[in-house]
């Protein structure tokens, strides 16, 4: 069965065949797709507008048509490299537009190095000299209860995992999952013991209530920031929760965009998103099992790796994908330890139960101290711009995981 996006593919290409031969039509395409700007008055298929914004030409039912495009414009200048006796270099990034947002970021072409692995001898030591209030001997003492009339409990466990309340209120519900007994996990450690996928359940069990005493709270995101390249401030393993009436800013995003694409096109984004990959194979990891892997085009750093769940909201995930996912993170945690990577940020989307236009969804984003000072490696782009920029691009991040699939 056909879907929507190559249904409108073929009457696109019947359209062009009843036109006939058309000057300029294929030299512009290829010349877009190898980042070179097409002027407004260029001869062109009579069935494409040119777009001022973007300045580039499109078919006039692109995006009725359900199809998805991958848009980049690449831009380049010349400077003398004081690295090469002064020789010139071109200065090249390329500018992608995320599918579905339409949010963009910045692949800048520039020769990277695998960094050295990080030494986080003081950061461990300081934060055990500290007190670690998520230590097992700190934990009863020096961390918030649980609402017991919301919770039914004062600290919510589940097997090694205890979810307990944030100090710091980031949403009208934020938790805290403690994930390990051990004060300190590296990378690999978490891929060989599962832990992340242990506190994301956890998490789902304390929104399971939220969900039965408060009809009001329908937006709910799973979060980890690892170690302090994050922006995490304790060491000591765990996952974050927030829920609440108000979606943030990325997840309001996609759901509202999903739901005009599926009401435009009758569907599915996701779907649409992940025939796309599978027939480019540049950006796709994994799309055999329930749940499908792959790089985003427009990257939200260095290293970002994204999945879709089967379903549109986490607590319909069954126990087999939970599984799945715990083996497919274990293998993206080992590619990271592997690349030295410092810190990651991870987030887990989901939507409301029933929602065809919507899939569950997470990404994860590598994070480095910045040689030779160990600066943050987020800069004004990220911070007021609004703009992801990435030294790695996706396709190769995509290769590299693959071959560990």
């Amino acid at each position: 069965m056909m879907t929507e996006g190559l249904r409108s593919s073929a009457v696109y290409e019947e359209r062009r065949r009843e036109a006939g031969p058309v000057k300029g039509f294929p030299r512009v395409l290829r010349q877009q797709r190898n980042g070179k700007r097409i002027p407004e008055d260029s001869s062109c298929f009579p069935f494409c507008e040119y777009d001022k914004r973007y300045q580039r030409w499109y078919p006039r039912d692109y995006w009725r048509s359900g199809m998805i495009e991958f848009r980049k414009l690449i831009q380049s200048s010349t400077y003398l490299n004081p690295l090469e006796a002064f020789e010139p270099r071109e200065g090249k990034v390329e500018i992608r537009w995320d599918p579905l947002t339409s949010l963009t970021a910045r692949v800048v072409h520039f020769p990277t190095r695998r960094p050295g692995r990080p030494d986080l001898t003081q950061a461990i030591s300081s934060s055990v000299a500290s007190k670690c209030p998520f230590c097992h001997e700190n934990l009863d003492l020096m961390t918030a209860r649980l609402d017991k009339a919301l919770f039914g409990c004062e600290r919510l466990t589940r097997g090694d995992v205890t979810v307990i309340p944030n100090l710091i209120s980031f949403d009208k519900y934020s938790l805290v999952a403690i994930i390990s007994k051990e004060h300190y996990l590296t990378i690999q450690g978490l891929a060989e013991k599962g832990s992340m996928v242990r506190g994301v359940e956890a998490l789902l069990d304390a929104f399971s209530c939220i969900r039965e005493k408060d009809g009001d709270a329908r937006f709910f995101s799973i979060n980890c920031n690892y170690m302090p390249a994050s922006g995490g401030s304790l060491v000591h393993p765990h996952v974050q929760g927030i829920a609440g009436e108000w979606p943030t800013n990325y997840q309001r995003i996609m759901i509202e965009k999903s739901s005009e694409f599926f009401r435009a096109h009758e569907s599915t984004f996701w779907d649409a998103l992940m025939e796309k990959e599978r027939t480019l194979s540049e950006r796709l990891i994994d799309g055999e099992g329930r749940i499908f892997w792959f790089a985003p085009f427009a990257p939200k750093g260095n290293i970002d790796v994204a999945w879709l769940f089967s379903t549109s909201s986490l607590f319909s995930v069954a126990a087999e994908e939970w599984a799945e996912f715990n083996l497919g993170l274990a293998k993206v945690l080992s590619y990271l330890d592997d690349e030295h990577i410092a810190g990651f940020n991870l987030s887990l989307f989901s939507s409301e139960e029933g929602e065809a236009y919507f899939r569950a969804n997470g990404r994860i984003v590598a994070r480095r101290f910045l040689p030779p000072t160990n600066a943050a490696d987020v800069n004004y782009l990220e911070k007021i711009h609004m703009e992801h920029v990435c030294l790695v691009p996706p396709e190769e991040v995509a290769r590299q995981l693959k071959e560990r699939w």
